[in-house]
């Protein structure tokens, strides 16, 4: 039956086109090429006309452009054919409908349009102004609705405080803060430090800085509808990198340490005119204006800070057979791995050495000067320093449409602009014309300021945005522990670069250099610790030639393992393990309270350090194509607001669940971790318990256990019977397994279970029960400490926690 009513349907079709083929033929043997079609367009509200919605054709109709009338209809002579028209109006929904157009058969099509809101709020176009200066607002409200508008309400929703007049009118003018106050905006979205120093400004948080916005609320008969729109100024600082070797002509502004007051001593080079804006501020400012060393002193703390200006230079002065750029001799004779270290070679093979190159010799490329503040040396128009600008206009060399041959013709016939093209040496160090050249300390930061100078730039390019919200990006996680040689192996920049070579040489133990970084110039884990500047990759999408420091195999680890075949992930892993040695039953003899460090991921993946189990039951999640990485940076997409159409890779390293039904379905990942979570929370309780009966136990008869100086005064705390405990808490102390535990009414907080206990001559942990405690609980850190819930590496998870749970039945 439904076979023979599908075949009506497909004969009833054939005829109907046969028809409409036979009408088209004889309109066209007719001389009869054209039909009309007609109709009226209104608004499905009121029902009233809408006048002046368009109307599109496809196929478009060269020479035809369909409007409606004043009262909402509109009329087209067409050639015969099937059209799909497309109505469109301001604030109201499209609609699209596919007609057939005979020649001496009038169409009509009638359309009612949906309004996008009952009533059209329109804020004006964004304005421009000037600090402390004001601008004209203008609303306009159209009530598609019906509605009859009863009054206007403005109010300011973001940027410096202004203040505004006639707030119930539809053309406010709103008075805009004082420079003072933009500065401290500024300041606001910059992630200042508790330091001395040169403060970076990246474009998002300039640009945040730069505008004002104001919402405008309408109400009519229906209800309240809003917009907005915004005002921005043109600050006088700029983007900069927080180096202190700097262009002449810009403005640099500063940053001090928290203190009560500030004064600030500005000494210039002989025939300077430079000046402090304000010297009693946290954060003053000065544009140099010749070349030299500008000393900086704040009287009240003595410090000091040494600014070397200069202009700009380039190093580009042709290219090779393969054609990548070939440095200025002047430069390579040193910097060729005799005198200076050789970064030019590994330079020219990446990214940054081609960023314009490649763009205006290839026919899609869409490169501009909107591009250049970038992808040249010193493109600053607002500066005479010898930059990317000032060769353009000497030469007057044009951006070309692209096309292949464009860079060849750039370097035969505009050599200076060539030579300042692409991303250079001065981009990330500064002007080489300086008195800073020689030196390092004002040249060189790890700071991922000087990253965020051109990464810094959502929509576009938000990678600095996206690391700021990452973990790697804890300043006082740094200050607090990555001045040790312990943690500084992995909680400060300088102490990870310094600690690498000691890695790969076979010595994973702690940092056996000097520590020359303090709390006052440490770094966490920046941009340049991960990725080695010079030689970064090209391409971040597909395909992915980004490189990293560690790739493929890692060293052995500080957990006593080597991960091998995980691609990138092995720089993640480097740092991402319990950095404890091996604990397994079949290394450790004797187990004290030491717990896994935090980070366990890389132990997770490949099934390491466990007690209770078989280790080395290696997760399939190990095997993915570079492993961490993959998972956490190339299919979880950037934030939204920190991304340009979700592309390019995740550098705040959050994983989404979502990603998992790429190969697992509908399998999003939270099933597990429920599971593994309530597993967590059994063997806690567990141990709680374990240790609440091992107390019982030592105290029995006349035993006693001795809580070692945890009282507030210092002195110990001796439990003489069972019944004294009446809770135990299960915690970790800086690295140590411990437990908070109530005694006869009084709780001690982070008592270490060896460290902090004592038993005749031993401690909680000596006997058999107290070995199987601290097992048990490194165990359970070991899972807790993963963060995945067991998502690394589910089976192994599973494994351990039962194992645990039984080990202390």
């Amino acid at each position: 039956m439904v076979a023979f009513v599908r075949g009506k349907w497909l004969i009833f079709l054939a005829v109907v086109l046969l028809v409409l083929a036979s009408l088209i033929l004889a309109s066209c043997a007719a001389g009869t090429s054209k039909g009309t079609i007609s109709g009226t367009v209104t608004n499905s509200l009121t029902g009233g006309p809408l006048i002046g919605a368009t109307l599109t054709t496809d196929p478009a109709i060269e020479g035809v452009d369909i409007e409606t009338d004043d009262s909402g209809s509109y009329s087209a002579s067409l050639p015969v054919g099937i059209y799909t028209l497309t109505f469109e109006k301001q604030y109201f929904e499209s609609y699209t409908e596919t007609v057939s157009v005979v020649a001496l058969e009038p169409a009509s099509q009638h359309v009612a349009l949906a309004p996008t809101s009952p009533v059209a709020v329109d804020a004006g176009e964004d304005e421009e102004g000037s600090p402390g200066g004001t601008a004209t607002l203008k609303a306009t409200a159209e009530p598609l609705d019906g509605s009859t508008v009863s009054g206007y309400e403005w109010s300011q929703t973001a940027g410096v405080a202004a203040t505004i007049q006639n707030a119930n009118s539809a053309t406010p003018t709103v008075t805009l803060g004082d420079p003072a106050a933009y500065k401290a905006e500024l300041f606001d979205h910059l992630d200042t430090l508790d330091r001395f120093m040169v403060q970076a400004v990246n474009p998002h948080s300039l640009e945040e800085a730069e505008a004002a916005t104001f919402t405008v609320t309408v109400t009519t008969s229906s209800g309240t509808y809003s917009d907005t729109v915004d005002v921005t100024v043109d600050l006088t600082y700029v983007v900069n990198t927080g180096i202190r070797n700097v262009p002449i002509g810009l403005p640099v502004l500063l940053h001090g340490k928290i203190q009560d007051a500030y004064s600030w001593t500005l000494t210039s080079p002989s025939g300077s005119g430079a000046a402090l804006d304000d010297s009693s501020l946290q954060n003053p400012a000065f544009t140099p204006d010749i070349a030299g060393k500008y000393i900086l002193t704040e009287a009240n703390s003595g410090a000091t800070l040494d600014i070397y200006t200069g202009t700009w230079t380039g190093v580009i002065t042709g290219q090779d057979a393969s054609g990548q750029p070939v440095a200025d001799a002047a430069c390579t004779m040193c910097h060729d791995g005799s005198i200076a270290p050789d970064k030019f070679s590994p330079w020219a093979a990446s990214g940054h050495a081609e960023i314009l190159t490649q763009n205006i010799d290839d026919p899609q490329g869409h490169w501009s000067l909107g591009c250049a503040s970038c992808h040249t040396v010193g493109y600053d128009t607002d500066a005479d320093n010898n930059g990317f600008d000032e060769a353009v206009a000497a030469e007057g060399w044009e951006v070309p449409h692209g096309a292949v041959g464009n860079w060849a013709n750039m370097l035969a016939n505009y050599p200076d602009t060539a030579g300042l093209a692409n991303i250079q040496c001065e981009n990330c160090h500064g002007p080489q014309q300086s008195e800073a050249h020689m030196q390092s300390s004002p040249r060189t930061s790890i700071s991922s300021d000087v990253c965020g100078a051109c990464h810094g730039e959502p929509l576009r390019h938000g990678r600095f945005q996206q690391w700021e919200e990452s973990k790697h990006a804890d300043y006082t996680l740094a200050v607090e522990r990555g001045t040790s040689s312990h943690c500084g192996r992995c909680h400060s920049g300088q102490g990870f670069l310094e600690w690498l070579p000691q890695l790969e040489a076979g010595n994973p133990g702690n940092i056996e250099t000097e520590i020359t970084w303090t709390a006052e110039t440490v770094h966490p884990t920046t941009c340049v610790v991960c990725h080695e500047p010079h030689e970064q990759g090209k391409i971040s999408g597909e395909p992915n030639t980004a490189t990293v420091r560690i790739e493929g195999n890692t060293p052995l680890l500080p957990a006593g393992f080597k991960a091998l075949g995980v691609g990138r992930g092995a720089l993640c892993m480097t740092c991402h393990n319990t950095r404890n040695g091996a604990h397994n039953d079949a290394v450790t003899t004797t187990m004290d309270d030491h717990a896994p460090h935090v980070a366990a991921q890389a132990d997770l993946l490949m099934g390491e350090n466990a007690f209770f189990v078989t280790v080395g039951e290696r997760s399939p999640h190990s095997y993915i194509e570079d492993s961490c990485t993959n998972c956490h940076m190339q299919l979880t997409p950037p934030p939204a607001e920190l991304s340009y159409n979700l592309s390019g890779t995740n550098h705040t390293f959050e994983a989404s669940l979502e990603i998992c039904s790429s190969c697992h379905g509908v399998f999003d990942g939270g099933s597990l971790q429920e599971a593994i979570e309530g597993q967590l929370e059994e063997l806690k309780t567990a141990i709680e318990q374990a240790i609440t009966d091992e107390i019982a136990a030592q105290t029995t008869g006349r035993g006693t256990v001795t809580l070692v100086g945890v009282a507030a005064d210092g002195s110990d705390v001796v439990i003489t019977g069972a019944g004294a405990v009446t809770a135990v808490e299960l915690t970790e102390s800086h690295g140590r397994i411990a437990m908070d535990i109530t005694v006869n009414g009084t709780t001690y907080e982070h008592v270490r279970l060896a460290s902090d206990t004592a038993v005749g001559a031993g401690t909680l942990v000596d006997s058999a029960a107290g070995q199987t405690i601290v097992k048990a609980a490194w165990n359970y850190f070991l899972i807790h400490g993963d963060g995945s819930n067991g998502v690394h590496n589910p089976s192994f998870a599973n494994r351990v926690l039962n194992a645990s749970i039984d080990a202390l039945k």
